[in-house]
């Protein structure tokens, strides 16, 4: 019988030291098993990128869109009426604000007309209910950073919420996949929204919902204010039988890095940049030839997930995100939750517009988000300001460079109040340098500002900026 080889000793070790320290947090032995399962398959290189010669764009068949006649859709709106009783609705409620200027978890963060992200999809789900006359549950995926903040909230809500907590990874130093050991909570990460799936197994809750006739799950990020319930979907999935679907929505030159749906060995396969070679950089890029992106808006049968997270065949490819942390580099292990599309024998893709995807990840976005560009709605559903023409972009494009807005510079002090700038017939903002916004400023069409070198340039309140470059 030959022998071990060195390497697979010490990584037998380092393998008892992860094994150690999760236990030490008390995370069960499953959570365990799983993690090690991605750290062997990273050893052994199971991250090779994927060439772009061995995939192809899904074709009509695949990637579907909704029906242009409006009797068919009326039609899949009926229906999916009546199966609201067998759905959910899951938000994936892990992240932290630090892009965004906070240190507070982001479902606690001031989002949009003085109501914190939490507070608007509770009102969202509070009005859906009145509206359909069904009770859908809302079901949160929380991490140990934002557990404790999220309950505050929850807990002063007046609808029912459910929660389960995702647990924390190890981060793993980049040379020797041993975890980090700095004794504070940097050595831990979230294990990446691809976890919902096993985290909603091993939590119980997705057998608590199938023995309550619940089947449809609809799942999104916490931070996608657009992303809701559309009756629509349920009544296309029952009707053509699909156990998964991912919303996907047309590429623009500023989401071309963003995953993309393809077909790869005959099924659809959520190809990410990341998996993408250096090589092939610049083709999985072309907006012309992959022509869709990911929203990370998921629908699934729970009758369907319950056999694949079961069985342990949920394959996720598994991302490696490089960071620095206490001066080491580190690489957190994470999965993808669209990526579970390839698991599934009757998966689909689905062509949605820009109304079903505004994710806030910069503070840009939030910027945007609290402006006059988009409203909520009376069932509090984001949208574009019915004031805002028709010509311009769905929402404006909005760049602070790093002299405006940094840290330790926080948005107090470079604007007045932010949400007064109104951005609802602008195209774009461009801002640079020391400027500070004082309040009801207007913004109309294209707009750069760049002060000169070592000047402070204040903008009045009523100032109306129109295309140009200022001052």
């Amino acid at each position: 019988m030959r022998g071990r080889a060195g390497d697979d000793i010490m990584s037998d070790g380092i393998d008892d030291q992860i094994r150690r320290k999760m236990e030490s947090r008390g995370i069960g032995t499953p959570h365990i098993e799983r993690f090690l399962q991605m750290v062997r398959r990273v050893r052994a290189d199971d991250a090779a990128h994927v060439p772009l010669s061995g995939v192809s764009a899904p074709d009509a068949d695949l990637l579907l869109s909704p029906p242009s006649n409006a009797e068919d859709l009326r039609a899949l709106h009926d229906r999916g009426v009546s199966l609201l009783s067998q759905a959910v609705v899951i938000k994936l409620n892990g992240g932290r604000s630090t892009t965004m200027g906070g240190e507070v978890p982001k479902g606690a963060l001031t989002a949009k007309d003085g109501l914190s992200y939490l507070e608007i999809i509770i009102h969202q789900m509070r009005c859906f209910e009145r509206q359909w006359q069904v009770h859908v549950p809302l079901v949160l995926m929380n991490s140990f950073f934002t557990h404790a903040a999220t309950m505050e909230i929850v807990n002063r809500a007046d609808f029912p919420v459910l929660t389960f907590l995702q647990n924390p990874v190890p981060r793993l130093v980049e040379d020797t996949l041993a975890p980090l050991s700095t004794g504070t909570d940097e050595d831990w990460a979230p294990a990446g929204h691809g976890d919902v799936y096993t985290g909603l197994l091993l939590s119980g809750l997705l057998e608590k919902l199938r023995s309550e006739g619940r089947r449809w799950a609809f799942i999104s990020n916490l931070d996608n204010l657009a992303a809701h319930l559309d009756p629509f979907i349920p009544g296309l999935m029952e009707r053509d039988d699909i156990e998964f679907l991912l919303e996907v929505t047309d590429r623009t030159a500023h989401d071309r890095k963003g995953g993309t749906l393809v077909v790869r060995n005959g099924g659809l396969y959520l190809l990410e940049i990341a998996q993408v070679s250096d090589a092939d950089r610049d083709l999985f890029m072309d907006v012309n030839l992959f022509r869709v992106f990911n929203t990370n808006n998921v629908w699934v049968d729970l009758d369907a997930l319950d056999p694949v997270v079961r069985g342990n065949s949920l394959d996720l490819p598994i991302i490696r995100n490089r960071k620095t942390v206490a001066g080491t580099r580190v690489i957190q292990l994470e999965t993808a939750m669209g990526a579970a599309i390839g698991s599934f024998d009757r998966s689909r893709g689905l062509r949605v517009g820009r109304d079903r995807f505004f994710p806030t990840k910069k503070v840009e976005d939030l910027f945007v988000l609290q402006s006059d560009a988009c409203v909520l709605d009376s069932l509090f559903r984001l949208r574009k300001n019915p004031e805002r023409s028709e010509s311009l972009s769905h929402r404006p494009a909005v760049s602070f460079s790093p002299e405006f807005l940094d840290s330790p510079l926080r948005m107090t002090d470079r604007f007045a109040d932010p949400s007064s700038v109104s951005l609802v017939d602008a195209e774009s903002l461009w801002v640079s340098g020391d400027v500070f916004f004082e309040r009801d400023v207007k913004i109309e069409g294209n707009v750069k500002i760049v002060p000169p070198p070592a000047t402070r340039l204040t903008i009045p309140s009523g100032t109306v900026l129109v295309d140009g470059e200022y001052p």
